[in-house]
This record gives structure tokens, C-alpha cells and sequence, in this order.
């Protein structure tokens, strides 16, 4: 019987994902024709991928879901230097018990392919291979538009043997896929903000541990939950004003801080804030700044001015601080060096 395409939806993985994940990742067959994934045969395997891959760069390994069951997944593998960010490699599988059943694979990557270009800076050509004696996974590619672009001869040694793989491309301005925003962006009509607890720390890892996210950021990114661990308890915990930027669940999402001044510049406190990529282009940012602001200036009584530094190309966050009712202020050229890098910062600017 064919599956209802409603029951399928894209989503991060989850810890709890770990029985299900290993039905396919613990499956030579499902991982016989994948690039970069060897059979996982320990859950505990399993739970340490999910915990230092999947959860801190979601784009890498997203989980395929019936029904909110994880049966496959889907990844988007972005270059790493400037050079390479326009395209990504795409990858994909699913559990044995759904083969045959191309509608569960197609509509998985007609999800990806609405909002991956969208949502991951800089990509604008997304591709994937497909070996040639794999004609399923050919076929599912052409169903959502890929083009085939040529025969890799000898390209790839995998699993002990050197194989042959067409290679497939996709561009941003090519036609794409339209899909409801609700199949993999998550709604958050209303926000708070609260202070973190030490439980948070897997979502503070959605975030944190995200390139994507950290780019414009003057912190690295986290690679390991252990770090983070110590930044919530012995950081946050300790400092003036850092708060969880919350959805209706009251998970966090992002977080925002304001930092006041020392000694005579107290009246005076800089804004920075991170949100999740989920959430990018839902206006949540603005909705944090704007709520952040009005508590700091009830709470902190001696402020008489919030600042924000944001670097010259990050337009975004620009616009972000603009609807919030900030002031732009000025450019500050070379001001910051910053992850081997002079940096411009254009600075905003709210008062009391």
C-alpha cells in the first residue's frame, strides 16, 4: 500500500533516534553506496554521531521521517573554504523496509530542495552522486530535477573496490520544488526569554555548534558538548544579562545578551544574539532584540545606551537591528580581527 506523502516530513535527529537510526546505519545494504558513512554496529556508535555530528551541524544529517520515525536520512555537505561554499554534496538513504517506495526518497529531497538554498548562506549548486549500477537512486534524482552532468571513471574507492559514479547537479536558479515551510521549518509564533539551565545544553549545541550560525560570531564554533557544558555553567551563569531565546515549547532556539560597560562606561552595554538556522527568516531575531531591549533598560536602571557591532557584510543582522528601531551609527573600518581576519563593523545604536 502507498504511503500517504503527509506522513513524511524532514526534521533534526534526535538522541532518542539511536534504535532507529541503526535499522539503516547498521544495514550493509543501505550503506554499501554511501560516501562517506561507514555500517555503524553499536548503538553506541550511533548515539556519539548523533550527539557530535548530526545535533551540532544539522544540515550534515537530517533525519528522514514517517510518521516522526526516523527511517533514513538526508545530508547537505557544504564546502569549507570560501571558495567552495557555492555548492554542497547531497546524500541520502533509507531503512530496507521502505526500497521500492521512491515516493518516501522524492519527497524527502523535494522538502531539502525548497528550503536548502534559502536557508544555507552562500549555496547556489547542490550535487550528488549516484553509482552507476545504483539505477533507484539515478531515477529518484531526475524525479526532482538533478541533471545528469557526466560518468566519474575510477573516482571513487569505496569498500574495497573502485567504482564508477555519475554525478548530478542541481542550481539555485534552476526550477525547485514547492513545499509547505511547515515540513521542515518549525513554527514559533510567539518567543520568550529566559535564563539557561544546564539541561539546555543539546539545543545550545543546534546552534552553537553550527558553522553556519557562528560565521558572523566573535566566538568559535563549539565541536564538543563538554565545552559547552562549561560555558553554561561557569559563563552564562555568572554573567550580567544571557539569556535563552525560547519557542512555545520552551526550548531554546537561540540565545541574546546585553553586556554593560565597566567603571564608567557602565552606562553603556553592547547586544549580540545567535539564532538556530531552523529559524532564520522568521523574524525571530527582531522579536528577541526588541523584547531583550525593553528588559534590560526596566532591569538595568543605570543604563542609558545599547550598542550593536555587526560586521559589514553581515546584512542580515543589519536589517535585524534596523527593524528593532537601532540607528545606524557609523562604519568602524579594520575595528575587529577577528578568526584570522580584519574586520569592518558597522555600529548601531538605542537609548533609554
Amino acid at each position: 500500500m502507498e504511503i500517504d506523502s503527509s506522513r513524511i516530513s524532514i526534521r533534526p535527529f534526535k538522541l532518542m533516534d539511536a534504535d532507529d537510526f541503526m535499522l539503516w546505519a547498521g544495514d550493509d545494504q543501505v550503506t554499501w553506496s554511501l560516501q562517506r558513512r561507514q555500517t555503524f554496529t553499536s548503538k553506541e556508535e550511533a548515539l556519539n554521531f548523533i550527539k557530535d555530528v548530526c545535533i551540532p551541524h544539522p544540515w550534515r544529517c537530517l533525519s528522514i521521517c514517517l510518521d516522526d520515525r526516523s527511517i533514513g536520512f538526508i545530508s547537505i555537505f557544504q564546502g569549507s573554504d570560501d571558495d567552495d561554499r557555492c555548492k554542497a554534496d547531497m546524500g541520502y538513504g533509507v531503512a530496507r523496509d521502505y526500497w521500492g517506495q521512491g515516493m518516501i526518497t522524492t519527497k524527502a529531497m523535494k522538502i531539502i530542495l525548497s528550503r536548502v538554498f534559502k536557508e544555507v548562506p552562500d549555496l547556489v549548486r547542490l550535487q550528488a552522486y549516484a553509482d552507476v549500477d545504483n539505477k533507484a537512486s539515478q531515477r529518484e534524482l531526475e524525479k526532482v530535477g538533478f541533471q545528469e552532468e557526466g560518468l566519474l571513471r575510477k573516482y571513487s574507492f569505496l569498500k574495497g573496490k573502485i567504482r564508477d559514479l555519475l554525478i548530478y547537479g542541481i542550481l539555485s536558479t534552476d526550477s525547485l520544488p514547492i513545499e509547505p515551510p511547515s515540513m521542515l521549518k518549525p513554527k514559533a509564533d510567539t518567543i520568550t526569554l529566559r535564563p539557561f539551565k544546564i539541561s539546555d545544553v543539546d539545543d545550545f549545541m543546534g546552534w552553537a555548534g553550527d558553522d553556519n550560525v557562528t560565521r558572523y560570531c566573535r566566538w568559535d564554533t563549539y565541536t564538543s558538548r563538554d565545552d559547552a557544558l562549561v560555558f553554561l555553567e561557569e559563563v552564562i551563569s555568572s554573567h550580567p544579562w544571557y539569556r535563552a531565546i525560547c519557542t512555545n515549547d520552551d526550548r531554546p532556539i537561540g540565545s541574546i545578551y546585553v553586556m554593560p560597560g565597566v567603571g564608567k562606561d557602565q552606562r553603556r552595554g553592547e547586544i549580540g544574539y545567535a539564532i538556530s538556522a531552523k529559524y532564520w527568516g522568521k523574524g525571530i531575531a527582531t522579536k528577541a532584540v526588541k523584547l531583550a531591549i525593553s528588559c534590560v533598560f526596566k532591569e538595568m536602571k543605570f543604563l542609558e545606551r545599547v550598542e550593536g557591532l555587526v560586521y559589514a557584510e553581515n546584512k542580515a543582522s543589519q536589517r535585524v537591528l534596523e527593524k528593532a528601531g537601532f540607528i545606524k551609527e557609523g562604519l568602524l573600518k579594520k575595528y575587529f580581527f577577528v578568526k584570522g581576519k580584519s574586520r569592518d563593523i558597522v555600529v548601531y545604536g538605542i537609548f533609554n
